[in-house]
């Protein structure tokens, strides 16, 4: 299980007009079919590979290292169960 501390929360609209009213979080695409512990401030949550993807977008590096990068976008969903895994 990778370990993955956020510092912000995404909202939905932002990525996506049909994303509206929901929270988001970013995960890189190296960690793409990994199980992944999310922390944010207090709050946990676990993606798997079961975890429903909705949305990824791809971006130029912004350090000039000609490299492109690939986001996947999951719903912020921390709940009880989830928060005593850890």
């Amino acid at each position: 299980m990778i370990q993955y501390n956020i510092k912000k929360l995404i909202k939905g609209y932002k990525i996506k007009p049909s994303l509206k009213g929901l929270t988001l979080v970013a995960v890189p695409s190296k960690f793409s079919n990994k199980t992944i512990k999310i922390t944010h401030k207090e709050e946990r949550m676990v993606i798997t590979k079961d975890s429903p993807l909705l949305h990824n977008e791809s971006f130029m590096d912004k350090f000039g290292r000609n490299k492109q990068y690939t986001l996947y976008y999951y719903e912020w969903k921390p709940n009880q169960l989830q928060q005593s895994l850890f």
